[in-house]
């Protein structure tokens, strides 16, 4: 709750996915529907968070009508949404636009309590935005996949990790805008010898992981499709289905 007396908005006010800061104001930016490329997409958003700071600061909230939004916020809040949905037009990765957006905006700071509000809860629901590849997938086409021994991955912040029908495998990963970056750290893969019921190896399975794994180590770009996730690489398409979402930290 805020004491200073004024009304707080926080309730109604959207979580905007571009923010950032800048120490100045912004002129002679493009609208967001004329915006052709994510990166673009910053600066009106660097626009966009310093005008609601100094909309928020120089507005009395607890004199206007509870029930009725100014028109100023509506109009802020207009342009917020014309930049998400121009975010998806764009297929933006939300989660790398995300991360370097709330660094940015660190640097602003408001002894305001309606504005201090407004920027914790845009740091904080920022911050808890996932990345839409974010989850656990199972591979579908691309690879070999012995019956009864899934191929699967699992993708969060910085890494990639699943089974590999039989032995798990980790691998660090950066993403963004489509491309699949393998991070700095370790590579891990366990060692397990898959047996059947009989104790004897699954020499096809041995071998459908092998495979995956040097095909997997290739990948450069991906991209979704709806519910499937495409991972390529030089002559490889990898295709995976949606097992589950995840959020971001878990």
């Amino acid at each position: 709750m805020i004491s200073s007396g004024r009304a707080s908005w926080m309730g109604v006010l959207p979580l905007f996915v571009f923010l950032a800061a800048c120490t100045g104001p912004v002129v002679n930016l493009e609208e967001p529907a004329e915006v052709d490329s994510c990166e673009r997409l910053i600066p009106v958003g660097i626009e966009l968070v310093n005008d609601y700071v100094y909309t928020l600061a120089e507005t009395d909230l607890g004199a206007t009508d509870p029930e009725a939004l100014p028109a100023s916020l509506i109009a802020l809040n207009t342009r917020g949404q014309e930049l998400d949905a121009r975010a998806a037009e764009l297929e933006c990765d939300l989660d790398v636009l995300n991360r370097r957006i709330v660094e940015s905006t660190e640097v602003i700071e408001s002894d305001d309590p309606v504005v201090a509000a407004f920027l914790e809860t845009v740091r904080g629901g920022v911050v808890a935005v996932a990345s839409p590849v974010h989850g656990t997938w199972q591979l579908d086409a691309g690879a070999v996949v012995v019956e009864g021994y899934p191929i699967t991955l699992e993708i969060g912040d910085d890494a990639a990790q699943g089974s590999a029908g039989c032995n798990g495998y980790y691998m660090p990963v950066v993403l963004g805008n489509g491309v699949w970056a393998w991070g700095e750290g370790a590579a891990t893969i366990t060692q397990l010898t898959c047996n059947d019921d009989l104790g004897e190896p699954l020499l096809d399975v041995a071998s459908s992981e092998a495979a995956y794994m040097r095909t997997f180590e290739t990948v450069v770009e991906y991209s979704l499709q709806g519910d499937t996730l495409v991972l390529t690489g030089p002559e490889v398409e990898l295709r995976f289905i949606r097992l589950s979402s995840s959020s971001a930290g878990d």
